[in-house]
C-alpha cells in the first residue's frame, strides 16, 4: 500500500492518507477532532523550517514542526 513516512517529509502540494499518529492520547483525541486521524485523507499546503498547514477536506490547519513529525502518512497513488 505504500511506505510510512512522517508528515514533515512531504512536500507542498502532496496528498496522504493518514496511516497512524505516535504520541500520548491527548495528542491523538486533539488532532482526532479536527479530522486528522487514521485513514484521513490530506493535501499538504505549506511545509516550511516552523510549521505544516495541511488541508482535511474544507478546514486547514496549522502543525507545529514535531507535532507533524508523529503524523506517518502513506502518500496518494500517483500524487508527486
Amino acid at each position: 500500500m505504500g511506505d510510512v513516512s512522517p508528515l514533515t517529509l512531504l512536500a507542498a502540494g502532496t496528498e496522504a492518507t493518514i496511516a497512524g499518529i505516535r504520541g500520548d492520547g491527548g495528542l491523538q483525541m486533539r488532532l482526532s477532532g479536527m479530522g486528522l486521524c487514521p485513514e484521513a485523507r490530506v493535501t499538504i499546503r505549506s511545509a516550511n523550517r516552523g510549521s505544516v498547514i495541511v488541508a482535511a477536506g474544507p478546514a486547514r490547519y496549522l502543525l507545529s514542526r514535531g507535532t507533524a513529525a508523529k503524523v506517518l502518512v502513506r502518500v496518494t497513488q500517483g500524487a508527486a
